[in-house]
């Protein structure tokens, strides 16, 4: 991997290439998976296409991810912009003394969002991430991505961090928190439509903004060029105490609605997302503020 990492960025990307050529004629990664999901939210005939930008944005975000190992700090910040009002309200938000649940997707190049993230706000970052089964890899992997400050916090301690920091009155904390992959207990999640497909979601983030007297901001990434990429912060509430349950995770599911109808080949549509039937007597929630196609 650190041969294949030392490489060029462009080089990389013609490599990403070729692969990505190979899929669309013998079939890419989890095929049956990104087929079967697009259809469900794009129809038939459009599946082909889209398939075809999904397994160049894969191969994009994979040789990059690799490259993040080797890559030097500079090159890396080079090729992620952050929007000039996105920061202004971070620092904002931060000014005022505000923790933060920075809530995201897996859109475009993620990892590399998530690592030049300290760089570019003034609040103390910290990640929750699902320990890898590999320890060599889960050690080299918090390396890599923690060199420039993010703290990446396992999932099963993350609790009794953001606990610890906010007895002893820390600095505000930025907490990053991915809510669009399957929930592994279907009983235990949110249910609504997402995409116009009956989906359980995550609850942690709008839970922890609770819990927290947190604001919530979604992070929208953007793909501007090969390995180039734009990050916006938007205020998605700030006083969550004051609301029903469930308006920050739907006004989050209209976000990344948003984004993946802006660039719907930029998404992880590899994830087994819909892999769940909802179960009986379990209620679906309405959404409030619903992106389609068509609005």
């Amino acid at each position: 991997m650190q041969m294949f990492g030392m490489q060029p960025w462009w080089m990389l990307h013609f490599e990403a290439s070729v692969i990505a050529g190979f899929m669309a004629v013998i079939g890419g990664y989890r095929k049956g998976v990104v087929l079967g999901n697009l259809e469900k939210v794009f129809g038939k005939e459009k599946t082909q296409t889209l398939s075809k930008g999904f397994y160049n944005n894969f191969c994009d975000i994979t040789v990059e991810s690799m490259k993040l190992f080797c890559a030097k700090n500079h090159s890396v910040i080079s090729r992620v912009e952050y929007s000039e009002a996105g920061v202004n309200l971070m620092n904002r938000l931060n000014n005022e003394g505000r923790h933060v649940i920075l809530v995201g997707a897996h859109m475009a190049n993620w990892e590399m969002y998530a690592m030049t993230l300290p760089g570019a706000i003034a609040h103390k970052t910290m990640a929750l991430y699902k320990k890898l089964s590999d320890p060599i890899m889960d050690d080299a992997m918090r390396k890599s991505r923690q060199r420039m400050g993010l703290e990446m916090i396992e999932m099963k301690e993350c609790k009794s961090w953001m606990n610890k920091h906010v007895k002893e009155g820390g600095a505000p904390v930025a907490v990053g928190f991915g809510f669009d992959q399957s929930p592994q207990d279907p009983k235990k999640a949110w249910w609504t439509t997402f995409l116009g497909v009956e989906t359980p979601v995550y609850f942690g983030a709008e839970h922890w903004a609770h819990t927290y007297d947190a604001a919530v901001v979604y992070g929208a990434v953007r793909r501007v060029g090969r390995g180039r990429y734009v990050v916006d912060f938007r205020l998605v509430e700030e006083n969550v105490k004051a609301l029903k349950k469930g308006h920050v995770m739907d006004r989050c599911l209209g976000e990344l609605e948003e984004e993946i109808f802006n660039a719907p080949c930029d998404w992880l549509w590899s994830h087994k997302r819909w892999k769940h039937q909802i179960p009986e007597g379990m209620k679906l929630h309405k959404r409030m503020f619903e992106r389609t196609l068509e609005s």
